[in-house]
């Protein structure tokens, strides 16, 4: 239909327009135009680098996906939540829901593992579920999936809770890590046969919400995971799960508790946090956006992740133990403050820093942060134990400084310091290289003008 236009009599008034009504958006869908667009793109990008950063390659995969993939994935009756799409009769195709199913069924598909080697994967893209409609849930959101299938140590996963806690603190974003273990499936299994004797016992049953009484018997760890006041306030008398972990379980929980310790993350044990997905074993957790008195925002979890030991093997693959996080960047947008900040690009000299054992790991990432809150732009590759193969990558990188942790620097106090170009190294006192690194960019930049009159004076 051609657009109406209605004139006054009187020509110096503007022409008012009256358009046709226009087809309304979705619920529960969002548009980025303008302004707000401009930020979204920036911050695709910057928690894109973040992947990167860390040694994560990249995987796109496609929307569409085998319904088979999902369906025994959540505690939750979700059938109601997918966007089923019509296809051919013999195969049931949706949306996909959420990454990691479809991370994993392309690194079974390609064969990422070949060789017994760790797998370190992300994606970025929307995903889809029909939810009730409320604050800050979204029916399309867009997703960042990191992956790391083929390890099994507590160490990796407190360094990525670790380098994502940093994450948002760059963005000027306060957090705090919402940990919990879930053991074993036979842990689980004997918990909840407590856990439904407790619901069970003296008429408490019929206090739960509908939604909860339909999990007795069925889903059990839903009853923990519910926000109806009446069931949170039963559930803090209720067994914790704590109490039934395997001395294995136990053990690796606290390995991971000590690195984050060592770290310095602020993270809260929360016996009854149990994500809504039935694949996770041993450690979950999440990211709560907290104020500047420490207190809680919400309960929308900016980010969330944990072990999954089991998928892969019942996805069709070997027995192989994995760990991830997703991202939710329109969550994440929402509490950025200063979004002007983020399409400032940085344009420093890139130092790299390598490292050499499990502490000179932690060590790195503590590095690491504090070089970048300092302003300088540095790159590092956590995922890799060779020093061969991380001072190639500076390299290729075109780093301009590297700098190299090991045990005996450590035990020293020190860190070696290396120019890419000349291959000259010094040893630095640890305390003292931010005052050094400082030093270098201010003889470099004085080389660059200096030969900058040279060209237009000699």
């Amino acid at each position: 239909m051609p657009r109406k236009k209605k004139t006054t009599g009187d020509n110096s008034k503007k022409i008012e327009r009256h358009y046709d009504k226009i087809t309304a958006r979705l619920l529960g869908m969002k548009d980025w135009t303008a302004q707000d667009g401009r930020y979204f793109s920036a911050l695709e990008e910057e928690v894109r680098q973040f992947a990167i950063l860390f040694g994560f390659t990249p995987v796109k995969t496609p929307i569409l996906e085998a319904y088979d993939i999902f369906k025994k994935s959540s505690r939750r009756q979700t059938d109601k939540e997918f966007y089923f799409i019509d296809s051919e009769k013999s195969e049931r195709t949706i949306m996909r829901p959420e990454m990691t199913q479809s991370l994993v069924r392309a690194y079974l598909d390609s064969n990422l593992g070949e060789g017994g080697q760790t797998a370190r994967l992300y994606s970025l893209g929307p995903i889809f579920r029909r939810e009730k409609l409320q604050t800050g849930h979204y029916r399309e959101s867009t997703q960042l999936d990191m992956e790391v299938i083929g390890d099994s140590k507590p160490l990796t996963e407190a360094l990525l809770i670790a380098a994502t806690f940093n994450f948002f603190a760059r963005l000027d974003i306060k957090v705090q890590v919402q940990i919990n273990s879930l053991g074993t499936a036979d842990n689980r299994r004997e918990y909840c046969n407590k856990l439904v004797a407790f619901y069970k016992e003296r008429g408490r049953r019929s206090k739960l919400c509908n939604g909860c009484k339909g999990s007795i018997g069925k889903n059990c760890l839903s009853l923990l995971d519910c926000q109806e006041e009446e069931c949170v306030n039963m559930r803090s008398e209720a067994p914790q799960i704590a109490d039934y972990l395997s001395p294995e379980s136990r053990e690796h929980f606290a390995k991971t508790l000590e690195f984050l310790d060592e770290l310095d993350i602020s993270y809260n044990f929360n016996p009854y946090l149990v994500r809504g997905l039935n694949y996770y074993n041993d450690t979950v957790f999440e990211f709560w956006p907290i104020n500047e008195n420490d207190e809680i925002i919400g309960k929308l979890a900016l980010g969330a992740g944990g072990r999954y030991d089991s998928l892969v093997e019942n996805m069709g693959g070997p027995a192989t133990p994995a760990f991830g996080l997703a991202i939710g960047l329109e969550r994440v947008l929402a509490r950025i403050k200063d979004r002007a900040s983020l399409l400032v690009p940085s344009e420093n000299d890139l130092i790299f820093v390598a490292q050499l054992g499990d502490q000179a790991k932690v060590k790195s990432l503590q590095l690491f942060e504090d070089l970048h809150k300092a302003g300088f732009n540095v790159r590092q590759s956590f995922a890799c134990d060779s020093l061969k193969l991380q001072l190639e990558e500076a390299t290729a990188l075109r780093a301009k400084t590297s700098l190299i942790l090991g045990r005996k620097e450590i035990m020293d106090g020190t860190i070696l310091m290396r120019d890419m170009d000349s291959g000259a190294q010094e040893t630095v006192v640890y305390k003292k290289i931010k005052e050094r690194l400082s030093r270098k960019d201010r003889v470099i930049e004085k080389r660059v003008i200096n030969r900058k009159e040279g060209g237009i004076y000699g």
